[in-house]
């Protein structure tokens, strides 16, 4: 790969990746609430599950995915529906007592934060994009596997550093109902999101 196309490349896998979205929320919510060590899983779990999909893009399946509306509606909607859950389950009111552990968002385990890529529709939208610029024409099996090596890299690093940022206001969150408001507004956020992509 010549090292004008590898920069751009590069470019495109650290701006997708440091960027707000979904898994960095998430990244930063599990920080948070339950501490760097809890968010491991999510952070090589994404990586595994966006490195299977641009594997899927080098063959030609996402585009075939993307391009039938049915299947592409599918996948967006069930992006969206589940972004949304995991929103009412930081937005709402924490009970008291036993049950308020099992009323906090658990943090996501290697496979379901791997399965939740594709579910997620900014993972499509950059897969597509990255198959499109730098996937055509027969890409070799080196080829693609700098790719992935890219946006893994580039996806590991944005993980640990929205999850050092959240881990890093946990003791400042525990004072009062700072850690209330702040999975509200991350809820809020994160709703936010979902409903920005339901006009994409």
């Amino acid at each position: 790969m010549p090292f004008e196309q590898l920069l751009a490349l590069a470019i495109l896998a650290f701006v997708g990746s440091f960027t707000p979205g979904p898994n960095n929320m998430i990244a930063t919510v599990t920080g948070a609430n339950h501490g760097f060590r809890a968010a491991l899983p999510h952070i090589f779990g994404v990586p595994f599950g966006f490195g299977s999909m641009l594997i899927a893009g080098a063959v030609g399946v996402a585009a075939l995915l993307l391009t039938h509306p049915f299947v592409a509606a599918l996948i967006k909607w069930a992006g969206i529906t589940y972004l949304l859950f995991l929103a009412w389950q930081l937005a709402r009111p924490k009970v008291t007592g036993k049950e308020s552990d099992a009323r906090t968002m658990k943090p996501l385990s290697f496979w379901q934060s791997a399965a939740f890529q594709y579910a997620n529709p900014k993972a499509w939208m950059l897969a597509a994009a990255t198959a499109g610029s730098f996937m055509t024409n027969h890409p070799t099996f080196v080829s693609i596997a700098i790719i992935v090596i890219v946006f893994s890299t580039a996806a590991i690093g944005s993980l640990i550093t929205w999850t050092w940022v959240g881990s890093a206001l946990r003791h400042w969150l525990s004072v009062g109902s700072r850690m209330r408001t702040f999975n509200l507004a991350m809820g809020v956020l994160l709703a936010a999101t979902a409903l920005w992509l339901t006009v994409l």
